[in-house]
């Protein structure tokens, strides 16, 4: 998901989705430090052995540890395939590692617990048909985006 590239309409919900996270994080405040502390992580947080991820105000939790090269094929998808269906990477050996992300990954439910006890799950990919398959714009932007495209969508209108 290139914010920037895509309709008015599909802007919006996706801010919706984050707006609705940012609430049960307990606000902006919060929500852009659990952003600004995935990001300062010394060690991607997805590679952590526990499968859970410890912030400010709560904790997210994926069940498994995911690999160093699985996260790098991830990282090299968003920087290079500007389209949504992550099935039409044109790079062959990227294509390869990122229908093995959606094999390792697909099934995973992440779950953001705070400690107020409020929770929101969701998964990391999208399947739309069996052709296409999308990367879920929470997971991108919890995971993979800059601070700066996190708030473009907050602040969008």
């Amino acid at each position: 998901m290139k914010f920037n590239n895509i309709s008015h309409d599909e802007k919006l919900e996706i801010q919706k989705k984050v707006l609705e996270l940012l609430e049960i994080v307990g606000g902006k405040n919060h929500f852009l430090k659990l952003i600004e502390d995935v990001k300062e992580s010394s060690q991607h947080p997805l590679m952590n052995k526990t499968g859970k991820y410890h912030f400010t105000n709560g904790t997210i939790t994926w069940g498994k540890q995911i690999f160093k090269e699985k996260v790098i094929a991830l990282k090299n998808m968003f920087i290079q395939h500007p389209e949504d269906n992550i099935l039409t990477i044109k790079n062959e050996k990227l294509q390869k590692d990122i229908q093995n992300c959606i094999k390792t990954l697909g099934k995973l439910n992440f779950i953001i617990e705070t400690k107020d006890g409020n929770k929101f799950e969701f998964q990391p990919f999208i399947t739309i048909n069996e052709t296409n398959v999308e990367t879920n714009p929470i997971f991108q932007v919890i995971f993979f985006d800059s601070i700066n495209n996190t708030k473009r969508i907050l602040d969008y209108k």
